[in-house]
């Protein structure tokens, strides 16, 4: 029985299709295998991006799922071939499982058209004669990014006949390219327009996204050139429920409530036994095996449970995921539970009910996900399960945010010093640079002078007007374009030997020393040895008795200033700055009575970083009311709620983006009229524009942590708003944190007035 309670409900109506007819260009063989499939009048917006193409532009389309994204470039390419067989396309996607997917679909109308065609998909799963045969005679390659930027382009002397031939690049998912991933991706695109000069052409780009705030600025900035935008979907939609539930609450101290995973399970098993076919989704593979082994346990179905209720993740090999897919599609399952890998566009057949085991982390995403449902115009419902995670929590009480604001804002930062140089030693060992070339959208004064760099460092040589690769390796084998530099710290649980988690890097310097407790779905483990030279940490179970938290000495150097503004009790400030950070120890911290239990040092290696951040410089007078010991708990706090809602508001991962509260003695003062200052920095070398963004953002983020706080029902302050009381005795934290934060939105004055 299910003791929380439903926060939101929202009904969409269903709507109909707005159709046009084929356009007098499109070969008549494309519009007989169209009818052939059913499709005796197209969408409006299908036939808007076939125009689009047509007249030379480049596209980006961003209408909903299940919109039929997939014909709007399906359609120009099997044009093309038709009308020249030596024609060429590149399909890119971010998983090898939509790749597989998108094979059978632009194979089947390659084959109704008539046409002996072939597509083939390049990726890490296809054997060595079959890759052979693609590059020889495919006229569409399918594949991934990461494969185009280590073994395609690298290797393009052996793709001259496909890279001289090629009309078309397709980008799906474009909006999982964000962020240090979608930064990498951009200069990919960057070194794959230079070798299509080379070889004589311009190929147009088509991008395909979820609805994002902004489309077409991310498309611009990760294919590197102008698009059209199309937006406005045709397709019909059916009636859509989405709910979402939180889970009672079973700590108050803590903010603990049941576990999302044991609720999704139960709503899951009341679904499969009213015969509505379900998807939930969850946020890691160990979470996909722990919901799936209490769904199988409460479902009683005819048959063996085990066949009509799988689970899909990443570690599956390939031959069953393809085999789970065909079941869901086919109908034959009852219920999949599965990570983001079946987010995205997979053809999943016809789904009743998605349940999401946890925010997402973006309304994109959550949209996405809850879109998997009433594929086929048939109605369907969408719950999203609150976990006790600050973020969670803040939807679960603000629920407009997630139904009315609009979805993110997707960031690159394509120019960030180290991601750009590493392109470039890769394009250079692909091309030599003349001197008067830009890379990209790159000035060419900046261009030349990241070549100089690179030279200075004997990894690039000038010999008349050109720059020539002369280092020794392959550049690309060194580039992982998941991340700028340090790798993800992964975590092993020692009983098995079994990969657990993985950690940022940066992050894992808090989280996985030697003698910390990480807590993992609901687990506890002790970390018995941390290897960040080789990104690994090893962890054990223990009894939850206390957690720890690490203590750190960062300072920040500022080194330049670039913007500022005033905003109510405070100055804003955006620019460049150095973080040296310093681990020293870390706290036992008893759960529940949050008790000091010890203290233990430790010696990790400092860390020093330039990188992007903006900084809120507070009045003095903000914090001369309040007892100095509980002005600072108040920032502290402050901090952690400015960071959850952060990541929210910019679309990106917590870990992305990181706070450090310090203070500043203004010059002649006393040391009581302290001046405290918080900085919000970017956790990756050079920045990739989330500080920038926050800057613009800052009364935004001001507002939606005061929410958090004020929505949380503690006394004193717990995991969920502003941190645990560091003491039982901790008193008047919360309150001071609020006035704070009123104070910072102008709706508090100093004094005895009370804040709005």
């Amino acid at each position: 029985m299910l003791r929380g309670e439903f926060t939101v409900k929202s009904v969409t109506a269903a709507t109909g299709a707005q159709n046009k007819s084929y356009p007098d260009w499109l070969h008549r063989g494309v519009c007989a295998a169209l009818s052939a499939m059913g499709v005796q009048q197209p969408y409006a917006h299908q036939v808007n991006a076939w125009n689009t193409l047509y007249d030379g532009e480049n596209l980006v389309i961003a209408t909903p799922t299940a919109s039929g994204k997939t014909l709007c470039y399906n359609v120009p390419v099997a044009h093309a071939l038709l009308s020249d067989d030596s024609a060429r396309a590149l399909y890119l996607f971010p998983t090898k499982a939509l790749a597989r997917d998108q094979e059978s679909s632009v194979r089947k109308l390659l084959a109704l058209c008539g046409l002996d065609a072939k597509a083939a998909v390049y990726d890490g799963d296809t054997p060595a004669d079959v890759r052979r045969a693609a590059k020889k005679s495919a006229n569409v390659i399918i594949s991934n990014p990461d494969m185009l930027h280590a073994g395609i382009l690298p290797h393009h002397a052996g793709w001259a006949q496909f890279f001289s031939r090629l009309r078309y690049v397709v980008v799906d998912e474009l909006h999982q390219y964000r962020g240090v991933f979608g930064s990498h991706v951009a200069n990919v695109f960057r070194r794959l327009d230079r070798i299509c000069r080379f070889y004589g052409a311009r190929p147009k780009y088509v991008g395909c996204s979820a609805t994002i705030g902004n489309p077409g600025e991310l498309a611009k900035k990760i294919l590197g050139h102008p698009v059209r935008t199309i937006s406005q979907s045709g397709a019909p939609t059916g009636k859509k429920t989405f709910l979402m539930y939180n889970p009672e609450v079973v700590d108050p101290v803590m903010g603990t409530r049941a576990s999302a995973f044991r609720t999704a399970a139960k709503l899951a098993a009341d679904l499969v036994q009213r015969d509505i076919t379900t998807l939930v989704f969850c946020q890691t593979r160990r979470g996909v095996e722990i919901v799936l082994h209490y769904l199988r346990d409460r479902v009683r179905v005819e048959g063996d449970v085990q066949e009509v209720i799988r689970g899909y993740r990443g570690g599956y090999l390939p031959n069953l995921r393809r085999e789970i897919e065909s079941d869901l599609r086919d109908g034959r399952l009852k219920a999949v539970v599965a990570t983001n890998a079946l987010e995205l566009g997979i053809d999943v057949g016809e789904l009743d009910a998605v349940l999401l085991a946890g925010y997402p982390g973006t309304i994109a995403a959550t949209h996405q996900r809850a879109g998997r449902a009433g594929r086929r115009q048939h109605p369907s419902l969408s719950v999203l399960i609150a976990r006790s995670t600050p973020m969670d929590q803040f939807l679960a009480h603000h629920p407009a945010y997630l139904l009315e604001a609009s979805p993110e804002q997707a960031l690159v930062q394509p120019d960030n010093v180290e991601i750009l140089l590493s392109h470039l030693r890769c394009a250079a060992f692909e091309l030599p640079f003349g001197d008067v070339e830009c890379f990209g959208t790159v000035l060419v004064t900046d261009s030349q002078a990241a070549l100089s760099v690179l030279a200075d460092e004997g990894i690039l040589k000038k010999s008349g007007e050109r720059f020539h690769y002369v280092a020794n390796g392959y550049p690309a084998a060194d580039v992982n374009i998941r991340v700028t530099m340090a790798q993800n710290v992964v975590v092993y649980n020692m009983t098995d030997n079994e990969p657990l988690a993985d950690v940022a890097a940066h992050s894992a310097r808090f989280e996985l020393h030697e003698g910390a407790i990480y807590q993992h779905e609901g687990s506890t483990f002790e970390v018995t040895r941390f290897d960040p030279a080789n990104a690994k940490a090893f962890v054990q179970p223990v009894a939850p008795v206390y957690y720890t938290t690490a203590v750190d000495q960062t300072r920040i150097n500022l080194l330049q200033e670039r913007r500022h503004r005033d905003i109510a009790s405070s100055t804003l400030f955006c620019g460049d700055v150095e973080v040296l950070e310093n681990v020293v120890g870390f706290k036992k911290i008893r759960f529940k009575t949050h008790e000091n239990l010890g203290y233990g040092d430790l010696s990790l290696p400092p860390l020093t970083m330039e990188t992007e951040a903006l900084w809120l410089r507070f009045h003095p007078s903000i914090t001369q009311s309040f007892n100095p010991a509980t002005a600072a708990l108040a920032l502290d706090g402050i901090a952690d709620a400015l960071l959850q809602v952060a990541s929210l508001r910019l679309m990106c991962d917590p870990r992305d983006i990181a706070l450090s509260v310090q203070t500043a003695v203004p010059e002649g003062g006393q040391q009581t009229h302290w001046q405290p200052v918080v900085y919000i920095y970017d956790t990756h070398e050079g920045g990739v524009g989330l500080s920038e963004r926050a800057f613009d953002e800052m009364e935004l983020l001001l507002n939606d942590a005061m929410a958090l706080v004020n929505g949380c029902p503690c006394d004193e302050g717990c995991p969920v708003c502003i941190g645990p009381p560091v003491s039982k005795d901790q008193t008047g934290v919360k309150d001071a944190a609020r006035t704070i934060l009123a104070l910072l939105m102008g709706s508090a004055r100093l004094g005895n007035e009370v804040c709005n």
